[in-house]
This record gives structure tokens, C-alpha cells and sequence, in this order.
């Protein structure tokens, strides 16, 4: 294998595999890149087994061949050289030397043989297409929702429901749930196609996302799902088990509906949360006529309260709520004001931006435009605590 690539575009490339490479590296070739020389462009490739990531760079190949090295060095390697030609050539002991300029590095290699084989679409198999932008934000509105070490597998990841007119993110860990829904521009799929996807392939979905823009073509085949975003494809195996009933748990009678600037509330909520015992994080709402009281009280450390002015003149209702949840909605919305409904102290409550929502009915959030992806729906469901 022997090449000459660009520096910005080598490294552009090994950029966007360093999230999926095994960190743990228990089996060493996991830890590696295979970089892949073909006619006139170098595939990049990483893999865990579960998440896997292949891209590719223009270059000038003088002969064409596959060896794997150490992903991380490589990556450090590359970018601390000057934006100029990088001269790439593997022998056959399996080495790779680099050159560029008066620059010289060797680096251990392993065979292209001892590389798992990393899945490929059919080129049959159905495709949705949507836009990258407005995908990344439905991930950042529930990424933060997704649990990490639950033994329902399921909940381990976000389901992603792909309609015939809709594209819909849910996530939950037992104690909130994030719901987003925005329009598709095209065609979408029916039957409708439900999958779950693991926490990791969110992550460097909306991180790849990031850097490459565009739009996204999902294919979906038995256990394995794909994200095609121009010269990068995304894959992942889908993760086990049934996802519970998200709409079970959305409040359909919450009567005590405010309006609140985002701002305020989420400041409030802050510094309140100062004084809030560390491991729950424990704060106490109090809603009644023209006001919102947030307190805390910690016996080994005080206690506080702040009240904003709110428009409601309906019944009382004190409620407990973990502050971190809260920030977290509050930190992922964009709209300047939010609404928060709750009926009881027993039962959840619901906050969604924009104008509050009768009771009893879907919420309608902003109008959505199918040809720029615009905000839909977005709901987050947070379980009461008991203080």
C-alpha cells in the first residue's frame, strides 16, 4: 500500500472514526484504523463490533492495499504535522511509514485479515432520506434521557420511529422521558419501521453530523441499522429487547398549566439546586395565584427559596422534582419561553416549549415545515419526587 494525501484531509477523516474505536483495546486490533488504498481514494474504517464507522479521502495511490495501525496514534501523528502532503507506505511486514516534509514515523501494523469485516447495505434494501441538521437536533433533545447501565436493554438506547410523513425520537430512564417529532420532507417509510438505537451510535451520529452536514439515508436490515452521510457511512447493531410504551406516560390531564421564560426559570432552578442534597438533587416547586416558589432544604447545609411572578390563578399544588432533570430539558430547548403542566404531587409533570397545551390533548408545538425540517413536537415527561 502506498499513497499521498493531504494533511487537512487525512486527518479530517481520522476525526470522525476516534469516537467508535474500542478505548478498552482487550482485543488490539479493535484499537485500530484500517486505512484501505484503492484506485484513487483511501477507505477509513473503525469498528467496536457493535458501532462502526467507514469514510473515505481523495489521494493520489500509487499502489493500491489495506493495513490496520493504532487509531489514536495515527490520529496524533497526523495532526501534529503541517497542513502539507503526507506520503503513506506499508511494506510487507507489516510497518507503515509516514512522510511529510522533515518529518519522518514508523508505525506497527497489523494484516487487513485480522480487521473484522464490517457490514454493507444491499443495494436493494429500503431508504429514507432526511436532513442531517434537523436530526442532530432531535438527538441533542434526548441523548441526555438515555440510560447507560439499565438491565432493560432497551432503554440502553433512544427508539427512532420512521413514519410515512414523520421521523420521531423517544427516550427514557425510568425517571423521564424525552419525546421529539419532527416532519420529513420526503418520502418515509410504511409500514412504519421502529428501531432502537444504542446510546453510542446516537452520540457519534450527532457528532459526525456535525462535520459533514447534508442529508442522512437510513436503511435498515434485520439486526442492523445504517446512517449514510455523504463519504461516511454509520452502522450499528440494533439493540435487544421490547422499548416500553412511551405514551402511556405522557400526562393527559395535567389542569395546571404556566408559561415561564426559560431564562428565569432555568437560573432559578440553578441556584436553588446549590443548596439541594448532591445525591438527589432534590428540589420542591410550590405553584399558586401569580407565583412559582422553588426551595430546597439540606440539614446539613440550610436552606433556600426564590419566587418568580407567574401568570395562574388556579389551585395550589406543591410537587418535587430531581433539579438536574429540570436543567437538563431546559438546557437542550431553544425557545425563550416553556411550559410546565402538573396535576398533582403524584403525578408526573410535562414541559414543552411554546404555548401551553389543553388538557387532555397532543401538544402542538410550533409549526413545522417539512422542507427545512423546523421543529415539531417535543415533550419531556419528569417523575415527581417525594420530598
Amino acid at each position: 500500500m502506498e499513497f499521498v494525501a493531504r494533511q487537512s484531509a487525512f486527518l479530517r477523516e481520522l476525526n470522525l472514526i476516534q469516537g467508535v474505536v474500542e478505548k478498552k483495546n482487550t482485543v488490539p486490533v479493535l484499537a485500530n484504523v484500517l486505512l484501505a488504498a484503492g484506485s484513487d481514494e483511501v477507505g477509513v474504517s473503525a469498528t467496536d463490533l457493535e458501532v462502526s464507522v467507514r469514510s473515505s479521502l481523495t489521494a493520489a495511490v500509487t499502489k493500491p492495499g489495506a493495513l490496520s495501525v493504532s487509531a489514536r496514534k495515527l490520529h496524533e501523528i497526523v495532526r501534529a504535522l503541517p497542513d502539507s502532503e503526507i506520503h503513506v507506505k506499508a511494506d510487507g511486514d507489516n510497518w507503515v511509514t509516514l512522510t511529510c516534509e522533515r518529518s519522518r514515523f514508523r508505525l506497527m501494523g497489523l494484516p487487513r485479515e485480522d480487521f473484522p469485516t464490517l457490514p454493507v447495505p444491499s443495494k436493494g434494501s429500503a431508504r429514507v432520506t432526511f436532513g442531517v441538521q434537523p436530526f442532530k437536533e432531535m438527538v441533542q433533545k434526548v441523548i441526555f434521557a438515555v440510560t447507560t447501565d439499565d438491565a432493560r436493554f432497551a432503554l440502553n438506547g433512544a427508539l427512532m420511529l420512521l413514519g410515512k410523513s414523520t421521523i420521531s425520537l423517544v427516550a427514557s430512564d425510568g425517571h423521564r422521558l424525552a419525546y421529539v417529532s419532527r416532519p420529513l420532507a420526503g418520502k418515509g417509510a410504511d409500514p412504519e419501521i421502529r428501531v432502537v438505537i444504542p446510546h453510542k451510535a446516537l452520540g457519534e451520529l450527532s457528532r459526525i453530523a456535525e462535520e459533514i452536514g447534508g442529508e442522512i439515508v437510513f436503511i435498515r436490515e434485520e439486526n442492523q441499522i445504517f446512517f449514510e452521510m455523504g463519504r461516511c457511512t454509520l452502522s450499528s447493531r440494533l439493540l435487544e429487547g421490547q422499548f416500553p410504551n412511551f405514551e402511556k406516560v405522557l400526562p393527559r390531564e395535567n389542569d395546571k398549566v404556566i408559561e415561564l421564560d426559560r431564562m428565569v426559570f432555568g437560573d432559578a432552578v440553578r441556584r436553588i439546586s446549590l443548596i439541594a442534597n448532591e445525591r438527589n438533587r432534590a428540589v420542591k416547586v410550590g405553584l399558586s395565584k401569580g407565583k412559582l416558589e422553588i426551595s430546597a432544604k439540606n440539614p446539613e447545609l440550610g436552606e433556600a427559596m426564590e419566587t418568580i411572578g407567574v401568570d395562574y390563578g388556579g389551585g395550589e399544588i406543591e410537587i418535587g422534582f430531581n433539579a438536574k432533570y429540570l436543567l437538563d430539558f431546559l438546557s437542550a430547548v431553544e425557545d425563550s419561553t416553556v411550559v410546565l403542566e402538573l396535576k398533582d404531587e403524584a403525578t408526573q409533570g410535562l414541559l414543552h416549549p411554546g404555548q401551553p397545551v389543553a388538557a387532555g390533548k397532543a401538544a402542538k408545538g410550533k409549526k413545522a415545515d417539512a422542507a427545512t425540517g423546523d421543529a415539531g413536537e417535543y415533550k419531556y415527561v419528569v417523575m415527581p419526587m417525594r420530598i
